[in-house]
């Protein structure tokens, strides 16, 4: 979907919050090696799962990137974003600290929404776990009683008796991810399916042509005249085959829908004769490409 100025605001915070958590379990693995005693202690150690990204290997595709600076330098932002994507690696997950190329971030764990992610999840019932330890660990080692109501689930171990308990019940990051990588199809295809049923209800109840703004991105195939284009007002990349021939990036097209069949998952657009119609937009209202 496109991208609004909230919908920015609170992206943003939510890496800012994912770059913090991963720094500050670095502190806390540092400051819990400090805070052992005599005193009977937890074991405690915060495991996060932290999104890495390799830096791309520019020197072995020098005419790629040759290409990627001449179109940023031609100010074809979007082109320019679109064709930047094929030098990244692809991001692993690790309980090691690492880089984030894509981001520019020294580390980044994903936990800000643990409404839809189920790593996020486990990544809270992980802090809360290790935040408990560490209040009884506070207690053992001041000889305060320690509440009867706690329990080894809410620690992730047994109460200590007379030696360090061990987890019972370690959160597994791994099957969280299994889950959402199985759940990624789904999620893609009831997108499109809303996305499709939105336009094919504009049809429907428009009796002019639905058309919209799109920018040129990238050839796909040449000797099929594909490109990638971006739709403005859907925020949606998409597929087209030119009956214009060759098209260049960052070229500014009028395209309207010929065909829609969300259940198919099916979309087709061609050249509009006119910038006008159901859902058209000034060009001066679309962003820099």
């Amino acid at each position: 979907t496109p991208v609004s100025s909230s919908q920015l605001i609170v992206t943003e915070m939510m890496i800012m919050a994912g770059e913090a958590i991963g720094k500050w379990q670095m502190q806390q693995a540092a400051q819990e090696e400090n805070d052992v005693g005599d005193a009977i202690q937890l074991s405690n150690e915060l495991k996060l799962p932290f999104r890495r990204q390799p830096a791309p290997d520019f020197k072995s595709r020098n005419a790629e990137k040759r290409q990627k600076d001449f179109l940023y330098e031609m100010g074809k932002r979007y082109p320019h974003a679109w064709y930047a994507r094929r030098f990244f690696n692809k991001v692993n997950v690790s309980e090691e600290p690492g880089p984030h190329f894509g981001m520019g971030l020294d580390c980044y764990v994903q936990w800000s929404s643990p409404i839809r992610r189920i790593t996020d999840l486990q990544v809270h019932a992980a802090l809360k776990r290790y935040l408990r330890r560490k209040r009884v660990n506070a207690m053992l080692r001041e000889g305060t009683t320690i509440p009867s109501s706690i329990t080894k689930m809410d620690l992730g171990c047994e109460l200590p008796k007379e030696e360090d308990c061990e987890e019972i019940d370690s959160i597994d990051y791994k099957s969280g991810l299994g889950m959402i990588f199985a759940a990624r199809p789904i999620q893609s295809s009831s997108s499109n399916y809303w996305m499709f049923e939105y336009i094919r209800r504009l049809v429907g109840s428009s009796d002019e042509e639905v058309m919209f703004e799109s920018v040129v991105l990238g050839c796909i195939n040449k000797d099929r005249f594909q490109y990638a284009v971006y739709i403005y007002e859907l925020g949606l990349e998409h597929r087209y085959l030119s009956e214009a021939g060759e098209l260049d990036e960052g070229k500014k097209l009028w395209l309207k829908v010929t065909s829609v069949n969300p259940k198919m998952e099916l979309l087709s657009f061609s050249l509009a004769s006119k910038s006008g119609g159901n859902h058209a937009r000034p060009m001066s209202s679309a962003p820099a490409a």
